[in-house]
């Protein structure tokens, strides 16, 4: 046996003894039970081109055979311990550890007593030894195989996760020419926050896939690569995230999660440039194409666009950045981060023209940021509009307080929104100071149309220079994807 396959075992093998101590006692059992039922029920002889050659060898496949063809339990497990004797005697004894019948037929008699482990030892000499007949063998791992599979789906079912990550890898033990059972594995050791382990197997999962033509163990192996993409770079192992990226992205050439999460990859390892001609793909596609990174289009799309249009924008690439966010402002109307990062981008592209129009649709949103205010005054600055600049640099001058949107979660039946306030130093256009005053405001809750579905009235309070108060605001209402406020 090799060496890589020899570390494999012994780390099922540790792993499933670390499971089962913590399984209720009899679930060793019952899991060999398993292993045992999934062989066949008629005797099948091999079906490769090979042969016992010695009597004790042949003895032991008369034992296989009888101990299918018996219907008596306690029969069947003393003719499989004779088998189990006679040919571990012929391999120490006889000479017979260069005969791969010796180890074929032990490796029967093993699966047949539901011994996971020895079987797969077994099965793996005689295929060293016995080249075609591994195409028989695989049959016999395959039909252990599916019976703890489906068992440890059963016990995830069931909430009984620490089951069924035993069965997955006693599955991925038998045999390992399917994603399922890695890919299993990997996403309960994901689940636990063991990250390091979890893209271990996640590599697994590709690697015994990755040449696959059958269709459902591509999507485990696609979700697997871009699911260990993740992890590296979460881990900042971007030289690893890159080509787990690169090979997820040859499967499924036009996801933009995977693009997003390459050129992250890439600004890792200092690849500006590489980076950031993901990122103008990404743009150009609008984030809307679907991968194992999510769904088509919807909130998914934008947050890719969103992500690279920050991207573009502090490497100085502002056209490209202004495409990403006029994306998202498009499809989400009422995005305030989008509206506020394309103002700020067309403020650095001194686009006077589009500053004012997207800035004037910032302020309708939120007419007591400061901010938003001095993008509107910098738009109408740059379009010569004068009347309009002074108005706007008065009302900033006279605002009470600063509000800024510190977070906005929206849910199936409604959606909170807390505004943070902070007190200025608010004064005349003559330099008289103006005294803390409460606000009221109307807040609106949106749906993606931009039809309010619920309204609230509530205050900013009257607050002293420097002075942080949060206001939180709740709605009720199915749909609600956005918001705005308007003072009253």
């Amino acid at each position: 046996m090799n060496a890589k396959i020899t570390s494999a075992i012994l780390l099922l093998c540790l792993d499933a003894t670390l499971a089962s101590a913590q399984q209720p006692s009899g679930q060793q059992t019952l899991v060999s039970d398993r292993v045992a039922k999934s062989v066949p029920t008629k005797y099948e002889p091999a079906q490769c081109d090979i042969k016992p050659n010695h009597f004790k060898v042949g003895s032991g496949a008369g034992y296989v055979k009888s101990a299918l063809e018996t219907d008596v339990p306690e029969s069947k497990a003393r003719i499989l311990g004779q088998s189990e004797k006679v040919l571990l005697e012929a391999i120490r004894q006889n000479g017979q550890d260069k005969n791969p019948a010796a180890w074929y037929y032990l490796g029967r008699t093993y699966l047949q007593e539901g011994k996971l482990y020895p079987a797969d030892t077994a099965f793996t000499k005689a295929e060293q030894l016995a080249p075609d007949c591994a195409k028989d063998i695989t049959l016999y791992r395959r039909n252990a195989w599916v019976a703890l599979i489906n068992a440890g789906s059963k016990f995830e079912e069931d909430k009984n996760l620490d089951s069924a990550y035993a069965l997955y890898q006693q599955a991925n033990g038998i045999y390992r020419g399917s994603p399922v059972g890695f890919y299993r594995t990997a996403s309960l050791l994901n689940d636990r926050k063991q990250f390091d382990s979890a893209a271990y197997y996640f590599g697994q999962a590709v690697a015994v896939s990755a040449n696959t033509t059958d269709t459902t163990e591509q999507k485990y192996r696609n979700n697997s690569e871009f699911s260990q993409g993740v992890l590296l770079l979460n881990a900042k192992k971007y030289d690893q995230a890159a080509q787990a990226f690169e090979q997820y992205l040859k499967w499924v050439p036009n996801d933009p999660q995977a693009k997003r999460g390459l050129a992250q990859a890439y600004r890792g390892q200092g690849k500006t440039e590489q980076a950031q001609a993901l990122e103008k793909e990404v743009v150009a596609s609008g984030g809307a194409s679907a991968g194992a990174g999510g769904a088509a289009g919807g909130a998914g799309g934008t947050a890719d666009l969103m992500s690279a249009g920050i991207n573009l924008f502090q490497d100085k690439k502002y056209a490209e950045a202004a495409a990403a966010f006029e994306k998202v402002a498009q499809a989400e109307p009422y995005n305030r981060d989008a509206l506020s990062s394309l103002a700020n981008t067309y403020l650095a592209l001194k686009n006077g023209p589009k500053l004012l129009a997207t800035s004037q649709r910032l302020v309708a949103i939120e007419p007591l940021s400061e901010s938003a205010l001095k993008l509107l005054g910098e738009g109408y600055k740059q379009t010569s509009k004068v009347d309009e600049a002074v108005k706007t640099a008065e009302q900033v001058l006279a605002l009470p307080a600063n509000v800024k949107a510190s977070e906005f979660s929206p849910s199936g039946g409604g959606a909170t929104l807390t505004l943070n306030a902070t007190g200025r130093a608010a004064q005349t256009a003559n330099g008289k100071p103006i005294a803390p005053v409460a606000v009221p405001i109307t807040v609106e809750f949106l749906n993606a149309g931009g039809q309010p579905v619920a309204t609230q009235d509530t205050q900013v309070p009257a607050l002293a220079n420097g002075a942080s108060q949060d206001v939180k605001i709740e709605a009720k209402g199915a749909g609600i994807t956005a918001w705005r406020y308007k003072r009253k």
